[in-house]
Protein backbone atom coordinates (compact mmCIF):
# COMPACT_ATOMS: atom_id res chain seq x y z
CA UNK A 1 0.00 0.00 0.00
CA UNK A 2 1.37 3.24 -0.66
CA UNK A 3 0.40 6.13 1.54
CA UNK A 4 0.74 10.13 0.77
CA UNK A 5 3.41 11.74 2.56
CA UNK A 6 2.61 14.98 4.44
CA UNK A 7 4.13 17.49 6.29
CA UNK A 8 2.81 18.72 10.03
CA UNK A 9 0.79 21.03 8.30
CA UNK A 10 -0.81 18.57 6.38
CA UNK A 11 0.61 19.86 2.79
CA UNK A 12 0.89 16.49 0.25
CA UNK A 13 4.31 16.42 -0.37
CA UNK A 14 5.74 14.95 -3.82
CA UNK A 15 9.44 13.92 -5.28
CA UNK A 16 10.91 15.56 -7.68
CA UNK A 17 10.31 13.80 -10.54
CA UNK A 18 6.46 13.88 -9.50
CA UNK A 19 7.36 17.60 -9.06
CA UNK A 20 8.77 18.06 -12.87
CA UNK A 21 6.36 15.62 -14.26
CA UNK A 22 3.59 18.49 -12.80
CA UNK A 23 5.42 21.08 -13.78
CA UNK A 24 6.28 19.91 -17.12
CA UNK A 25 9.84 19.96 -16.73
CA UNK A 26 13.19 18.50 -16.04
CA UNK A 27 14.08 17.15 -12.58
CA UNK A 28 17.40 19.58 -12.90
CA UNK A 29 15.37 22.62 -13.58
CA UNK A 30 13.00 22.05 -10.34
CA UNK A 31 15.92 21.59 -8.36
CA UNK A 32 17.43 24.93 -9.90
CA UNK A 33 13.91 26.30 -8.88
CA UNK A 34 14.37 25.30 -5.27
CA UNK A 35 17.87 26.78 -5.26
CA UNK A 36 16.83 29.80 -6.40
CA UNK A 37 14.10 29.72 -3.56
CA UNK A 38 11.33 30.17 -6.19
CA UNK A 39 9.82 26.94 -4.80
CA UNK A 40 9.34 25.68 -1.28
CA UNK A 41 11.56 22.35 -0.82
CA UNK A 42 11.61 20.30 2.49
CA UNK A 43 14.52 17.38 3.47
CA UNK A 44 13.09 14.17 4.03
CA UNK A 45 15.61 11.18 4.46
CA UNK A 46 18.25 12.55 2.79
CA UNK A 47 15.26 13.43 -0.59
CA UNK A 48 13.89 16.49 -0.72
CA UNK A 49 10.20 16.72 -1.21
CA UNK A 50 7.96 19.75 -2.56
CA UNK A 51 4.51 20.90 -2.00
CA UNK A 52 2.71 19.56 -4.64
CA UNK A 53 -0.14 22.56 -4.36
CA UNK A 54 2.81 24.98 -4.17
CA UNK A 55 4.21 23.14 -7.84
CA UNK A 56 1.06 22.94 -9.10
CA UNK A 57 0.55 27.12 -8.48
CA UNK A 58 3.85 27.61 -9.82
CA UNK A 59 3.13 25.75 -12.75
CA UNK A 60 -0.20 27.46 -13.37
CA UNK A 61 1.64 31.02 -13.00
CA UNK A 62 4.07 30.16 -16.16
CA UNK A 63 1.17 28.90 -18.04
CA UNK A 64 -0.55 32.13 -17.08
CA UNK A 65 3.16 34.26 -18.32
CA UNK A 66 3.12 35.31 -14.70
CA UNK A 67 6.82 34.04 -14.22
CA UNK A 68 9.81 35.61 -15.51
CA UNK A 69 9.61 38.10 -18.14
CA UNK A 70 12.34 38.45 -21.03
CA UNK A 71 14.20 41.67 -21.12
CA UNK A 72 14.59 43.07 -24.74
CA UNK A 73 18.04 43.85 -25.52
CA UNK A 74 17.26 48.09 -25.75
CA UNK A 75 19.39 50.20 -28.53
CA UNK A 76 19.60 46.92 -30.92
CA UNK A 77 19.61 47.79 -34.65
CA UNK A 78 19.27 45.38 -36.67
CA UNK A 79 22.43 45.74 -39.53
Amino acid sequence: MIMALRNDRGRKLISCREAAEAYGCTMSYIRRLARLGRLETEEVGGSYVFAEAEVRKLASQAAKGEGRQRKRAGGFKPG
